[in-house]
C-alpha cells in the first residue's frame, strides 16, 4: 500500500468526527491541534489546515506536507516547490478560496467533474467553519476550489493534470479514487474480543494490548463511562496499529465535572490515564502554557501535566505546597474558567532580540484574526519579523497608517486584537 493510501485511510477513518460544543455553540475545540508538534497553541481556532497535518503525521508523510494551521501557507509551501497545479490528485491537499486561503482537505478520488475529499471543520453545507469531520463532493470547476497541493509521495501521484504525463513520480488518469476503507479504528477483522477481568480498567487493557486508550474507547461505543467498567464484562480490543476515531468526550459520571467541577485528586498523578487529564491539559493550553507538552495533551499523565501544572500554579502567585503540580480545587476552578483578557504588556516587549509569552499571545491572536498567512511556522515566543509583517497588516485593516501601522503593538492594537 502506498503513503498516498495511507493518507487517505487515516483522513477516512476521522469521518464523524465533531469539535466540542459549549454554550449553545461549535466552539473549534478538537483533539488535533494539542497532537501536531508546533500547533498546539492553534487550538480553538480554524483547524482545516490542521487537520491535514495531523493526518499526514500519523500516516507518517509529515515532510511531505506543511505542517501549518494556515491555509494560504500550505498554498505556499507547495507553490514554492513547484507541487502546485490545477487539476486533482489522489491524496492532495486540495486549496479553497480565490486566494488560496478560504478552507483545505484531503482529496480522496475526483471524477472529470467531480472531487471526492475528506475536510475537518467544515459541515454539511461545505462551510469553511463548521463542526467536524465531513466526506465531500463538490464540482471540480467551481470557483472555489482553487488548486491543489501535491506531496511528494515515493510511489508517485495520480493526477489528472495532462502536463505531468510524462514526468517522473506522476501516473495521469482522468479519473481515479482511493482506497474507501473507513480506518482500522472501526474494528477490522482482526479486533479480539476480551473479557474484563477484577482490577481491570480500559487503560489497563489497552496497554497490555499496545494500543491506545483511545482507540479502545472508540471500539466500545457501549462503554458510557470510560473510567467505569466491570468484570465480566466484553470489550473490543482493535488491532494493534489502528488510528482510533476519536468520538465526543463521554458525559462524566462525577456531579457538576462537566460544568467544571473538579473531579478529585484522586484521578492526577503517575500511573493515572483519565479523561480528566486531558481535560486539565487542555485547559492549561488555552491559559497559555502548551509549551510545556511536546505531544499532547492526552488521557495519560506525565511530567509535562506537572510542570505545566506548577507553572500555572506560581502564575497564580502561589509558592510551595499550592504550586506542586498537583491540581486541586481551587487549581482545576482557575483553570476551567475563561481565560481572561491580558492587559498590554508594554511595547518594550515586542521588537527584534525580544522573546516572552506575550510575543505568542500577540501571534497566536494574530492567527485568530485571519493574518495566519504570515507564518510559516510559529507563532512563537521569539520575536520575528512575520510578527511585524502581519501586526502592520492587522493595523492597516483597522484604518491606520503611518506610525499608527508599524508593525510594534501598542494599546490600542492589542486591545482589539485579545477581543
Amino acid at each position: 500500500m502506498g503513503k498516498a493510501a495511507d493518507v487517505i485511510r487515516i483522513a477516512r477513518g476521522e469521518i464523524g468526527y465533531r469539535e466540542g460544543h459549549s454554550g449553545g455553540h461549535w466552539n473549534n475545540h478538537q483533539r488535533y491541534s494539542p497532537a501536531v508538534p508546533g500547533l498546539e497553541w492553534s487550538q480553538n481556532q480554524a483547524w482545516c489546515a490542521t487537520f491535514v497535518s495531523w493526518v499526514a503525521r500519523e500516516a507518517g508523510v509529515a515532510s511531505l506536507f506543511p505542517v501549518t494551521a494556515s491555509v494560504a501557507t500550505a498554498h505556499n509551501w507547495f507553490a514554492s516547490r513547484g507541487r502546485y497545479s490545477a487539476y486533482p490528485a489522489i491524496g492532495a491537499q486540495v486549496i479553497y478560496g480565490r486566494s488560496a486561503s478560504s478552507h483545505t482537505g484531503i482529496c480522496v478520488a475526483y471524477d472529470r467533474d467531480t472531487i471526492t475529499t475528506v475536510e475537518g471543520n467544515t459541515n454539511a453545507n461545505g462551510s469553511a467553519e463548521g463542526n467536524g469531520v465531513y466526506l465531500k463532493k463538490r464540482r471540480r470547476r467551481d470557483p472555489y476550489v482553487h488548486g491543489y497541493g501535491l506531496p511528494k509521495y515515493p510511489e508517485g501521484v495520480t493526477t489528472a493534470d495532462p502536463s505531468l504525463k510524462r514526468r517522473a513520480g506522476f501516473k495521469y488518469k482522468a479519473a481515479a479514487s482511493g482506497p474507501t476503507t473507513s480506518g482500522s479504528h472501526s474494528g477490522g477483522s482482526n479486533a479480539k474480543r476480551v473479557t474484563v477481568m477484577a482490577g481491570q480498567s480500559l487503560a489497563t487493557i489497552a496497554a497490555s494490548a499496545g494500543v491506545s486508550l483511545a482507540a479502545v474507547i472508540a471500539a466500545n461505543p457501549q462503554v458510557k463511562d470510560p473510567d467505569v467498567i466491570h468484570p465480566g464484562q466484553r470489550i473490543t480490543v482493535p488491532e494493534k496499529g489502528g488510528t482510533p476515531h476519536a468520538k465526543p468526550t463521554p458525559k462524566p459520571s462525577h456531579p457538576g465535572t462537566s460544568a467544571g467541577g473538579f473531579p478529585g485528586r484522586g484521578c492526577f498523578g503517575s500511573g493515572k490515564s483519565n479523561r480528566y487529564v486531558t481535560q486539565l491539559g487542555q485547559a492549561l493550553v488555552r491559559h497559555g502554557f502548551g509549551r510545556y507538552y511536546a505531544v499532547g495533551p492526552g488521557p495519560t499523565w506525565t511530567n509535562a501535566d506537572r510542570r505545566a501544572v506548577a507553572a500555572f500554579q506560581r502564575a497564580q502567585g502561589w509558592r510551595g505546597a499550592e504550586a506542586d503540580g498537583y491540581p486541586g480545587p481551587d487549581t482545576w476552578a482557575h483553570l476551567m474558567a475563561a481565560p481572561k483578557a491580558t492587559p498590554f504588556p508594554g511595547a518594550c516587549l515586542f521588537g527584534p532580540g525580544e522573546s516572552n509569552r506575550y510575543v505568542t499571545m500577540l501571534g497566536q491572536a494574530l492567527v485568530h484574526h485571519g493574518y495566519g498567512a504570515y507564518y510559516s511556522v510559529g507563532p512563537g515566543p521569539r520575536w520575528t519579523d512575520s510578527d511585524r509583517r502581519a501586526t502592520q497588516a492587522f493595523q492597516r485593516a483597522q484604518g491606520w497608517r503611518g506610525a499608527e501601522a508599524d508593525g510594534i503593538p501598542g494599546p490600542d492594537t492589542w486591545a482589539r486584537l485579545m477581543r
